[in-house]
């Protein structure tokens, strides 16, 4: 169809306000802007935060058990028991006089540290002093074993020896000499069944001038004619005589 002259302005506006109004209709995909997410979509996307992990419960420390009158290696198996680790675990003699073997598993701990029921660390060293024997636990001498390691004993003094005498012993005492026996009297019976006024040792009667025996040396005594004679040593007529 032709369109006179003076028309052909208007019908050009016409086509270019269609144009425009089919070119508005294009989605937004089409002409490659970004898409708007609607609200309900990032509520959503706002909830997702990750929960906080539970904090963790931390373990107690242990306590020192009781070690006393246990040998070393029952020690150093209860200290393991108690989850306390043995890295510083010290030994020591329990006497300043004793010299701790390099194999003491087998003597016995008198004393340990720290305190029963106290807590124990990762750093905290625990002590124990040995004796060889239990016994030996409750002996002590300011710290010492034997009494003559002490450096504050003073044995005590020696006893003196006995000295030797050279004296020559002291001579018997002599025997005790017989009373005489009184002079006078009756004439009596001797044991040999003679009669006098005395007898002699023998067992006679005393006679005047006769032999008298050395048991009767020095009695005086009533001879059978009535004299008092001694019984003693003359020189002329051995070995003695009543006179």
């Amino acid at each position: 169809m032709r369109i006179p002259r003076r028309l052909a302005p208007v019908a050009l506006a016409g086509l270019l306000t269609l144009a425009g109004c089919s070119g508005g209709s294009t989605t937004q995909a089409e002409s490659g802007a970004p898409a708007t997410p609607s609200p309900s979509a990032t509520t959503a996307t706002a909830t997702e935060t990750p929960s906080p992990s539970p904090t963790p419960t931390p373990t107690p420390e242990p306590l020192m058990p009781a070690l006393h009158s246990q040998t070393y290696e029952q020690a150093q198996a209860e200290l393991v028991r108690q989850e306390i680790s043995t890295a510083l675990l010290k030994s020591a003699a329990q006497h300043k006089d004793v010299t701790l073997p390099r194999d003491h598993d087998g003597w016995y701990v008198c004393d340990a540290s720290p305190r029963i029921g106290s807590k124990v660390t990762a750093t905290t060293t625990v002590t124990v002093k040995l004796a060889e024997d239990f016994s030996d636990c409750t002996t002590s001498f300011n710290g010492y074993l034997h009494q003559k390691n002490d450096p504050a004993y003073t044995p005590p003094a020696p006893k003196p020896k006995p000295v030797p005498t050279t004296q020559a012993p002291a001579p018997a005492p002599a025997p005790e000499k017989a009373a005489p026996k009184p002079v006078g009297g009756s004439m009596i019976t001797c044991p040999d069944g003679k009669q006098g006024y005395a007898c002699t040792s023998n067992g006679h009667p005393v006679v005047d001038g006769q032999f008298c025996p050395k048991a009767d040396r020095g009695r005086t005594l009533k001879a059978t004619n009535g004299t008092t004679v001694t019984c003693s040593y003359d020189p002329s007529v051995r070995p003695y005589r009543w006179q």
